[in-house]
This record gives structure tokens, C-alpha cells and sequence, in this order.
């Protein structure tokens, strides 16, 4: 199996804790709702169901991070991942100008994201540095060494449709992960990816203009099965994770609709 038992105990634990605040919730029948007068005048009585559900779902979102770090951890082993890595980033100031090109350009459309060229830039102005230097603070999602190759993946965490100030805010991150990473390791085995942990067009290959304008689909995005395989080492990761997610939902169905059911007046 592709995850351990360890790991889907603590994954089940994190899904228990935001159905039962949910259900929790409906129990004490909130007058909550989206605020939207149409909806609320069409759907009086099944708003509240629908606002929760929306909730859960939203919380839901907010744990696939811990869930990433879980199944990395049962892949890689605890000392190899570090999640919300805070750290104090100082770099040559030429390091930070050629990140800046880069997301001018791209921002005003005047090149296309190219990986590689931009890492390789990136990597260049690390190696000829200036002698002033900038110091920024900055928070990573995601760092996971692969101790056998000494490679280093700095992976930032989104759902498929990313508010689109996040957007370039996420790409001047990765573009300084490689630049932070190069001068903590030495070396230049790294990659920092644009992680979309599902894809809401599946089975079409994921498409959204927003993000595909800071990175291109090869190399500067990893999405869904090629994230969640990726953090698991194994093909079978994201179908054992969905299945769990499956299991839970089946198994509890009852207690789920139980809870759930309050919030509907059917009178």
C-alpha cells in the first residue's frame, strides 16, 4: 500500500475533526448564511445546509497542506520535511533584480514563463553575486529533500482557481526558494513547483489562465496526481488517498446526513 497505516489514521483524524465542527454547527442551527438575497429567496429553507456544506468544504481545503505533510513525512521521513518554513532570506541584490525582471515581464506579457530559462537566470546571478545584499522574510509551504539524490523541492501549496493577486506573489516565492536553497545547499539539484493539490477540470488537463501566465504546465506547476504521487514516492498515492476520503464518507454517511438534516426546515 502507498500509505501506511500510521498515515491514514492521522489523515482520518484531520477529516473527523472538521466534519464533527461542522456537524457540530448544524446541531446548534446557525442562522449563518451566503448573504445572497436571490439564493436566500429561492432556497430559504436549504440555505443553511448549503452554507455549512460550503464551510466544510473550505475547511477541508485548509487541512490538505497537513495532509501533504503526513504523507511526505511516511514517504520521505520526518527529518527530510519541513512545512511552513519561515525564514529570514538575505541574497546578492542582483539575485533579487533578475527575480524581479522576470515577474515584470511576465506581468506585463512580455515573455512567456520558461522554467528552466528562469532557473537557469536565477542561477547564473547566484553564482556572480553582487556585493550589497537585501534581506526579506519569506514563508515556503513545503521543503522535501530527497536525502539518496541531495535534491531539493520547495513546493507552494494552492486549489486549482488562486485569487489572482496570490498568483505572482506565489512565483516571486519559488523563483527565491531556488536562489535560497542553491546558497544553503551548494548546489543547484533543485526545483520549486506551483503544487495544485486537484484538478478541477479532470479529466481534462488542468487549464487556468491566471496561473499558467507565472507558470508554465512543464516543469512549473505539478498537479494533482503528479503532486500527491510525488510527495507519496508512489503511483498509487492519490487513488489510496481519494479512497480514504471515499471510506470515510461511505462509513459515516448516516452521521453525516444525521447532523446535516437539522438544518433543513422540510415542514
Amino acid at each position: 500500500m502507498s500509505l501506511s497505516i500510521k498515515a491514514k489514521k492521522e489523515i482520518n483524524t484531520l477529516i473527523e475533526a472538521v466534519v464533527k465542527k461542522y456537524i457540530s454547527k448544524a446541531a446548534s442551527k446557525p442562522k449563518a448564511n451566503s448573504g445572497n438575497p436571490f439564493v436566500m429567496a429561492l432556497l430559504k429553507d436549504f440555505e443553511p445546509l448549503i452554507h455549512r456544506i460550503h464551510g466544510l468544504k473550505t475547511s477541508l481545503g485548509s487541512e490538505m497542506e497537513k495532509i501533504a505533510e503526513i504523507i511526505a513525512i511516511d514517504a520521505w521521513g520526518k527529518a527530510n520535511i519541513q512545512r511552513k518554513v519561515k525564514v529570514n532570506v538575505a541574497l546578492p541584490k542582483n539575485v533579487f533584480q533578475t527575480i524581479d525582471s522576470i515577474i515584470n515581464n511576465l506581468s506585463n506579457a512580455k515573455t512567456l514563463s520558461d522554467y528552466d530559462k528562469e532557473k537557469k537566470m536565477i542561477l547564473d546571478a547566484c553564482k556572480k553575486p553582487s556585493k550589497t545584499t537585501e534581506q526579506h522574510t519569506y514563508e515556503f509551504d513545503l521543503v522535501v529533500t530527497d536525502p539518496k539524490k541531495k535534491h531539493t523541492y520547495i513546493l507552494e501549496m494552492k486549489g486549482p482557481d488562486p485569487n489572482t493577486t496570490e498568483v505572482p506573489g506565489a512565483k516571486k516565492r519559488l523563483l527565491v526558494a531556488i536562489a535560497w536553497a542553491y546558497f544553503k545547499t551548494k548546489s543547484e539539484k533543485i526545483d520549486s513547483h506551483f503544487a495544485i493539490y486537484y484538478n478541477n477540470k479532470h479529466p481534462k488537463v488542468y487549464k487556468n489562465p491566471k496561473v499558467h501566465y507565472y507558470f508554465n504546465p512543464a516543469g512549473g506547476t505539478i498537479v494533482q496526481e503528479d503532486f500527491w504521487n510525488f510527495l507519496g514516492k508512489n503511483t498509487q498515492t492519490f487513488n489510496s488517498l481519494t479512497k480514504l476520503f471515499e471510506s470515510y464518507g461511505k462509513t459515516n454517511k448516516k452521521k453525516i446526513w444525521d447532523g446535516f438534516s437539522k438544518l433543513i426546515d422540510i415542514k
